[in-house]
């Protein structure tokens, strides 16, 4: 059994992170408290798409698509650069912010 309240080192792969009192601490030196973990699966799971989606975007690789209702990012990043691509009309840097069409002010108070 291992003493949390004693500095205890990961190794291998691990070195540098380990725990002491109820925190786990990484070699840069942050402590993470339980409460601090629980968003770690969602925050794997996009950096492994992110790493995906770049890997994809390096190797010319067309995406696969998403599976029933699951959302993909790169997916959905993938089909908003292309629709915005496409209606700028092969102007690659133009500017695509829509224009806002003048309309008259109201018109001043009289005197009679």
């Amino acid at each position: 059994m291992v003493d949390t309240y004693e500095r205890t080192e990961l190794t291998g792969p691990w070195a540098g992170f380990g725990f002491q009192g109820h925190s786990f601490f990484t070699p840069e030196g942050h402590d993470l408290k339980p409460e601090d973990l629980t968003w770690l699966s969602l925050t794997c799971n996009i950096a492994r798409e992110w790493r995906l989606m770049m890997a994809e975007a390096r190797d010319g690789v067309p995406p696969k698509p998403g599976d029933g209702q699951v959302i993909h990012i790169r997916h959905a990043l993938l089909r908003r650069r292309e629709r915005r691509l496409s209606t700028m009309g092969g102007a690659r840097f133009a500017d695509t912010a829509t224009a806002v069409r003048a309309t008259r002010r109201p018109s001043r108070y009289r005197r009679e």
